[in-house]
């Protein structure tokens, strides 16, 4: 694998200025986390079991004090409408022994779960009608012809049913397209949409691809992706001769959260309805906003709120709070930048 050299902005930072993470503190309450009662499970689509068709759809929701599931949101799927409708339906029925604090129920608000669609382990390929576009993708793309790529990509999106590798292959040719034209927010988003079968042929790949990520969201301070790609590449054997490479980025990116910089994030709406970020710290900025922001939901572990989004809004959250997110709602392509301010301001 090609290793390549990705310069950060925290590197000159030293490991003084970070945050010891055990504190010493008090004990303020006592939360106990929600118990599924009833999950449903989600019906195979009749369409995609005729066609051996496997896929993947995740989501986020909240557990409400009565145990029901709300506020569902479809963070990513492998492309099959009918899995992602089939996997809301059965989520919407699903039911807990709510979350507990100090004997009473609770919101628990950052849930997340990835529901998958198996039929045939060994059946997933590239049908003709697909394979044919990928070709053609794949000559444009080396023969510069951005704008016949693109239109080749907007088609394949919108075949409403792909198989996994259908999935994967047309986020690998959309991240290698966003890497040529310079695009790094776009390359991490596509590369974050590939999914990994269970097999052992497959962990060259699954390693190239985690590989990049995890540098890729390094370098654009998505340092909470970092640290899940991270986690990941420490349980294969195949990425062991780079752990001393990763345990170093960690350790900076420890020092520059714990350090008096800003964080500062680009963001774009892109084609999804939402922009979504897990928090490192507890009071950011939404500055620099170009087209409309509709909303913005902050869900923790046990608490969320729904505000509306001005330029240079800034919004603190309570140190008690834990397991920040946030989904920015707003029109296609609106862009801004997201400030996460120094943990001691």
């Amino acid at each position: 694998m090609e290793n390549k050299l990705v310069q950060f902005s925290f590197l000159a930072l030293l490991s003084s200025s970070s945050v010891s993470a055990i504190e010493i503190s008090k004990h303020l309450t006592t939360i106990i986390a929600p118990v599924p009662i009833e999950r449903v499970s989600p019906k195979f689509p009749q369409k995609a079991a005729r066609e051996r068709r496997n896929g993947w759809a995740k989501y986020s929701f909240i557990i409400e004090k009565d145990g029901s599931v709300s506020n569902i949101v479809q963070m990513d799927s492998s492309g099959s409408k009918d899995f992602s409708k089939a996997g809301l339906r059965a989520i919407k029925k699903w039911q807990y022994q709510p979350a507990m604090e100090n004997g009473q129920p609770i919101q628990q608000c950052v849930n997340t779960i990835q529901l998958d669609f198996i039929i045939d382990q060994k059946k997933d390929g590239v049908r003709k009608r697909f394979g044919r576009k990928y070709k053609l993708a794949l000559k444009a793309l080396k023969e510069e012809e951005y704008v016949r790529f693109e239109e080749l990509i907007l088609e394949m999106k919108k075949i409403p049913y792909r198989y996994i590798t259908e999935n994967n292959s047309l986020h690998t040719l959309a991240a290698e397209y966003a890497e040529v034209i310079g695009d790094k927010n776009k390359q991490l988003r596509h590369l974050s949409s590939i999914s990994f079968v269970k097999s052992e042929r497959f962990n060259k790949y699954k390693l190239a691809v985690l590989h990049e990520r995890f540098f890729l969201a390094a370098s654009l301070n998505e340092f909470q992706n970092a640290y899940r790609v991270y986690t990941q590449l420490k349980t294969m054997d195949e990425a062991k001769p780079y752990f001393s490479e990763y345990d170093k980025v960690i350790a900076k990116i420890d020092a520059f959260i714990g350090s008096e910089q800003d964080i500062i994030v680009d963001a774009n709406i892109s084609d999804k309805d939402f922009w979504y970020y897990r928090l490192v710290r507890n009071e950011f900025s939404l500055v620099n906003i170009e087209g409309a922001l509709h909303k913005l939901d902050i869900r923790c572990a046990n608490k969320r709120h729904v505000y509306s989004v001005e330029n240079n809004n800034t919004w603190t959250i309570p140190k008690a709070w834990e397991n920040c997110s946030i989904l920015v709602y707003g029109e296609d392509n609106a862009s801004f930048k997201l400030i996460e301010h120094p943990i001691n301001s």
